[in-house]
């Protein structure tokens, strides 16, 4: 049900709300400049955020059907909540209830509940998941675990949980093992993982963290103090650490373990000219080189490679479906393990949960399902096995045909197509 409330200036005369509804050109032109200022603001402070959420809050009270105005509002809201990941600690819960408050009204007032406005990233369903996931991380971070929990059932009760989604995350976490280490990146990936973990308790002992949130000061000493994560670094030493100049260099990190491999592994680290090393690459290299392979370690499959310090299928990264498991074994994934898991995944059904269609944000986590055989494809062909290549992509089209899962963008659709081509043509020839 839609929350018809202005958060600032809900006192307004109901006569400036009739004489700014006869003047629609008007309303579009001062709503289009809010767009605009809003956009143009990513990375400055909250305060930076006052005036454009005034602005806004004032044109919702104009023109309160317009599902794009709260959807604007609800992220001015929540930029001036948490304008940054390291301010995340410090946000109020009235302001994210009023931010999601916003984007529920955003997709109430959309056609069958599919917000079709300008956004800024993400979904106004996935907003709310987002909201409400960082004030459970910062409920936290300060050792209110039931106060977290509260909030990703807030999450859940106005419709950024979604039950297709929610089930492609539990197979990642069941391809952890218990006490093991899974490197995610992004609020989908965190915020679902989260959500599974508190709320419904599903595999609580994986430890979730979060590549984007190591570049903050207070995550990883959080980490540290509660001993989720282990450092070579003292806590002075981790306040310490500053992004630098990446240049090609090798990493190594011994099997303290004395599992079944190598007594240690090296790769080569080649990031473009004038990358970074972030302070998440610095840390999260701290503790591989710590763990030794004590503990297992995963990388959810989508993580960017230069996010996992260069590691992937082609040296100690090993392909488990979803993630991957770094390993002290060169190029060890195998195909007949990746093809058993893989006919494993889950199948989608409109009936039981269609409208993951509804966010263009589910559409592009799910779509991993089917570049999880890609991988798989790609690792076949590889190894000069061009049939199975060829079965492994039949088998996904069948799986998960566009009917049913869409692609997420006319260019993940033509990358696909290429690659089928590709694998297609090999297996004829040979």
């Amino acid at each position: 049900m839609m929350r018809k409330w202005c958060f600032l200036v809900m006192c307004l005369p109901l006569c400036l709300v009739s004489s700014a509804q006869g003047d629609a050109a008007a309303w579009n032109t001062a709503f289009q400049k809010a767009k605009n200022e809003l956009k143009g603001l990513a990375g400055k402070p909250a305060e930076a955020y006052v005036a454009t959420g005034r602005s806004l809050e004032e044109l919702a009270v104009q023109n309160p059907g317009n599902p794009e105005v709260w959807y604007f509002l609800g992220n001015a809201i929540d930029k001036f909540n948490t304008s940054s990941l390291e301010n995340l600690h410090a946000s109020k819960l009235a302001l994210a209830r009023r931010a999601s408050d916003c984007f529920v009204n955003s997709i109430d007032l959309s056609d069958s509940n599919t917000y079709t406005g300008d956004k800024i990233l993400f979904d106004p369903h996935t907003k709310i998941l987002s909201v409400w996931g960082a004030q459970a991380e910062r409920y936290l971070s300060a050792g209110d675990k039931d106060s977290a929990i509260w909030c990703l059932q807030q999450a859940e009760a106005y419709g950024g949980v979604n039950a297709s989604v929610s089930a492609y995350f539990k197979q990642v976490l069941d391809e952890c093992t218990d006490s093991a280490y899974l490197f995610t990146n992004g609020d989908v990936y965190f915020y679902y993982i989260s959500y599974l973990q508190l709320v419904e308790n599903y595999k609580p002992h994986v430890h979730c963290i979060s590549l984007n949130f190591l570049n903050t000061q207070w995550y990883p000493e959080y980490l540290r103090k509660k001993g989720s994560l282990h450092f070579a670094f003292g806590k002075e030493e981790l306040a310490k650490i500053r992004s630098k100049k990446w240049k090609q260099e090798s990493f190594t990190v011994q099997n303290k373990a004395g599992i079944g491999g190598d007594t240690a592994i090296v790769w080569k680290a080649t990031p473009k000219d004038d990358s970074y090393m972030l302070r998440s690459d610095i840390i999260l290299k701290d503790f591989l080189q710590e763990n030794g392979f004590k503990s297992d370690v995963y990388f959810a499959a989508d993580v960017p490679e230069n996010m996992r310090l260069y590691l992937g299928v082609d040296n100690y990264a090993a392909l488990q479906g979803l993630t991957l498991k770094i390993v002290p074994n060169w190029r060890a994934t195998s195909l007949n393990y990746l093809e058993n898991r893989l006919a494993m995944l889950n199948e989608l059904s409109p009936e039981d949960d269609g409208d993951f269609t509804f966010n263009k944000d589910n559409i592009q986590v799910l779509n991993n399902y089917r570049f999880a055989y890609t991988a798989a494809a790609d690792l076949a062909m590889s190894q000069n096995q061009l049939k199975a290549a060829e079965n492994i992509l039949l088998f996904e089209e069948k799986k998960y045909p566009e009917t049913l899962l869409p692609f997420y963008a006319d260019a993940t659709r033509k990358w696909f197509d290429g690659f089928k081509e590709k694998i297609l043509t090999a297996a004829a020839d040979h």
